[in-house]
């Protein structure tokens, strides 16, 4: 910015002495015969160009991954020389890693599919296709054997589930009035049986002692007696348990019988289906199976083999296409360079686009203008001499010359600024990328 302020002063100040000078001859011709002598004009521009300007390397770039991801690999410090094309990071892509593998698959088995249509038919492969048939006819049997055993379980399981409502239903309505009146004589029966009993009991009492009485008789029918209040007892009961209907945990034992019945029978229907649905998939393997040994007695047709070529290309291009994605979370060095900076560490996320690494060729330098403005551009042109000094490099001043000259400006800070390339006709081993350089170019 001095060199700036400094080019403007002069210019400045050449302006002034030339009004000057003017106006110091218009005073002496009023006041003195003796003529004035001519007065000189002062030179509008310097002999001089100024400009302030930065160190580059010949060859230079800001690397950025071409894709978002976390860092794996770091395999260079700064400092460090690399190799046109030398891996220098690498992202953790796993999932492209895997595609990589599947398409490599794919292509694998479009290949074999291709030679096995190009292959003429053999005995064995003709065979191998038969027993195929007769596999995937096999196995339409066995699944049409399972839907119908399905269907027969449906059947069973809906009877039982009828079965299981009807005991419900039973339990739940209560007692009907016939089964009362049924119940009540039963009662009424085992009365009667028991008086019957004891009549005969008491006949067989009054006979003891006399003739014809046989010893144990009216035991036996003491025996009868209590069996027949047995019975009278049981009917009661029987009654009394049927005028009050069902209990609590009948009725769940009921209604648990229920469930289970239609869980059976849903899953007897489920069955169905999954066999139905077996039979179609075993019918399409047969179908498949004898176009396939169709396929081999016949050998393959020339519109097969155009199929199975172009299936092959596209899967080649799908690999391709795998690894072109893969390498873009690989960073190359894109020529022979110094790796100058590296913003990079295993494991942080890096986003797309956003440079990581500055790598440079630092076997050659230049200097590239950043303030030569559009006043000065025109005394400016190639081939011309050019003298560097740098603020880093006290009282040591190189030579150069200009070598190319921008076709269109660039916006500069202090306003519109082409961009001058200037070569070193001799270097300094101290020089660095990045310097200031400040640039006095002969002009024209």
């Amino acid at each position: 910015m001095l060199r700036i302020a400094h080019r403007t002063l002069l210019r400045t100040v050449a302006a002034a002495l030339a009004t000057i000078v003017a106006l110091a001859s218009c005073q002496l011709a009023g006041g003195s015969p003796t003529p004035a002598p001519p007065a000189v004009a002062a030179p509008l521009f310097e002999d001089t160009v100024s400009a302030t300007g930065k160190i580059v390397p010949r060859r230079w770039a800001e690397l950025s991954f071409a894709m978002s991801g976390h860092v794996k690999d770091v395999l260079v410090v700064e400092g460090q020389e690399v190799s046109e094309g030398e891996l220098l990071a690498l992202l953790a892509v796993p999932e492209l890693h895997a595609a990589c593998q599947q398409a490599e698959a794919a292509l694998e088995s479009a290949r074999a599919q291709l030679a096995l249509l190009e292959a003429p038919p053999r005995a064995e492969e003709v065979r191998t296709r038969e027993i195929g048939v007769e596999a995937a006819q096999s196995a339409v049997s066995a699944a049409q054997i399972a839907v119908d055993a399905a269907r027969s379980n449906v059947a069973s399981a809906e009877a039982a589930r009828k079965a299981a409502l009807a005991s419900l239903t039973r339990l739940m309505a209560g007692p009907r009035a016939e089964e009362l009146e049924i119940a009540r004589q039963e009662v009424e029966r085992a009365k009667a049986l028991r008086y019957s009993a004891q009549g005969q009991r008491d006949a067989v009492g009054g006979r003891k002692g006399q003739v014809g009485y046989q010893a144990g008789s009216y035991e036996a029918a003491e025996g009868q007696v209590l069996a027949a209040e047995t019975a009278v007892t049981i009917a009661e009961l029987n009654y009394r348990i049927l005028q009050q209907g069902a209990r609590a945990e009948d009725l769940a034992a009921a209604q648990a019988a229920v469930d289970q019945a239609e869980a059976a029978w849903q899953a007897a229907r489920t069955q169905v289906r999954a066999a139905e649905q077996q039979v179609a998939i075993s019918e399409s393997q047969l179908a498949q199976a004898k176009a396939a040994l169709d396929l081999v007695k016949a050998g393959a047709r020339e519109v097969e083999l155009a199929v199975a070529r172009a299936a092959v290309a596209q899967v080649e291009a799908g690999v391709n296409a795998a690894n072109v994605a893969l390498t873009k979370a690989e960073l190359r060095a894109p020529f022979a360079g110094t790796v100058a900076q590296l913003d990079l560490r295993t494991g942080e996320y890096v986003v797309m686009g956003k440079p990581v690494l500055s790598l440079g060729d630092l076997s050659s330098f230049h200097v590239e203008t950043t303030d030569l403005d559009e006043m000065d551009i025109a005394r400016v042109q190639q081939g011309t001499s050019v003298e560097l000094t740098f603020d880093a490099l006290p009282n040591t001043t190189l030579h150069g010359e200009v070598t190319d000259i921008a076709l269109r400006s660039s916006a500069g800070g202090g306003g519109t600024a082409y961009k001058a390339t200037i070569v070193f006709r001799e270097t300094d081993a101290r020089l660095r990328w990045g310097m200031t350089a400040f640039v006095d170019i002969t002009a024209r």
